[in-house]
Parts: structure tokens; C-alpha cells; sequence
């Protein structure tokens, strides 16, 4: 959100070093913040693909809530075939 995906993207690495637990709703999570940080850094296509991967990773009952509103916000801030390729995987 502050545009430093450098510094997001170390974040997001330490963040799953120190993950011991195979946490899957956190490591949703830090896959859609990286996925945000792709499309900052002007791959829109690749941020699609990563945020409908995950989508389609999770269990049915952790695709509500935080994880569905960050996937909505990433399909706000999208065109084209991106933008369908994710709101085809959020319908």
C-alpha cells in the first residue's frame, strides 16, 4: 500500500520463516500481500494468477472473509484479463 514492495516482499519472506505452524489462512494471507505488490510493480497478470491459485488452494470455508476482501481489493485495482481471470475465480 505504501508502494515500498521491496521492503513488503522481505517482510512477507520473514513473516514465513518465522510461520512454524503450516498456518494455512496466514499464509494465504502473505501470498495475497505479495500478490499486491506484483501488480504495484506492473505484473497484473502474475498478481491474478497468484491470488486465484490461493483461491483455489483453500479449504471453501476460509475463502470468506479477510482473504476474500483482500482478493476483492486486488480486483479493484485490475483490468483486462486479469481482471476477468480474477472475478471469474471470486464469482
Amino acid at each position: 500500500m505504501l508502494g515500498d514492495t521491496r521492503a513488503a516482499y522481505r517482510a512477507q519472506d520473514d513473516a514465513l520463516a518465522r510461520t512454524t505452524s503450516p498456518s494455512v489462512m496466514t499464509r494465504a494471507l502473505i501470498a495475497m500481500d505479495t500478490a499486491a505488490c506484483l501488480r504495484v510493480d506492473g505484473d497484473p497478470g502474475e498478481a491474478a494468477a497468484m491470488t486465484t491459485a490461493v483461491s483455489d488452494r483453500l479449504p471453501r470455508a476460509y475463502r470468506i472473509g479477510l482473504v476474500h476482501s483482500r482478493a476483492q481489493l486486488l480486483h479493484q485495482h485490475l483490468d483486462g484479463a486479469p481482471r476477468r481471470l480474477l472475478g471469474d475465480a471470486l464469482a
